[in-house]
């Protein structure tokens, strides 16, 4: 396994143990203040790590990647508070992280070789069309029964 994969592998796992917490602290705190702790948590244990972790290769800081990093900083908060919202109103675990993640992978598969001149190819396409297939069989488990 490539250095990359056991690092994305690992963080399947804790965006698995997230989802689950995420899930049950949903409908017991108010989405926007679910989104601040759950952001302020993360935010403190990136600087502890920053701080006292592993430094990993050196890389040079600039003025655009901060800014990337802000832009998607906030695009996280948009999805936090909206993640809380969709569990709170009863989305299942399975459909709404399948949603959530499946599509932004998909979304974001599609856009990269626009932006940074990765590759389109037939493996990917086809991915990316097994990843919405994914979704719609998860997504449309439970439809059209009351949700809890």
């Amino acid at each position: 396994m490539a250095p990359w994969q056991q690092a994305a592998v690992g963080a399947a796992v804790f965006i698995a143990v997230h989802y689950l917490f995420l899930r049950a602290a949903s409908g017991k705190i108010p989405d926007t203040l679910g989104a601040l702790v759950l952001e302020a948590t993360a935010a403190a244990g990136i600087l502890a790590n920053y701080f006292f972790g592993p430094k990993g290769d050196a890389v040079a800081t600039t003025t655009r990647g901060i800014a990337y990093a802000i832009v998607s900083g906030l695009c996280i908060t948009g999805a936090s508070i909206l993640l809380f919202a969709a569990l709170r109103k009863g989305g299942p675990v399975a459909a709404t992280g399948t949603i959530v993640l499946g599509g932004g992978v998909a979304l974001s598969a599609i856009a990269a070789p626009f932006l940074f001149g990765e590759t389109l190819t037939a493996r990917r396409v086809i991915g990316v069309g097994l990843g919405l297939a994914a979704m719609v069989v998860l997504a449309s488990e439970g439809f059209g029964t009351p949700t809890k």
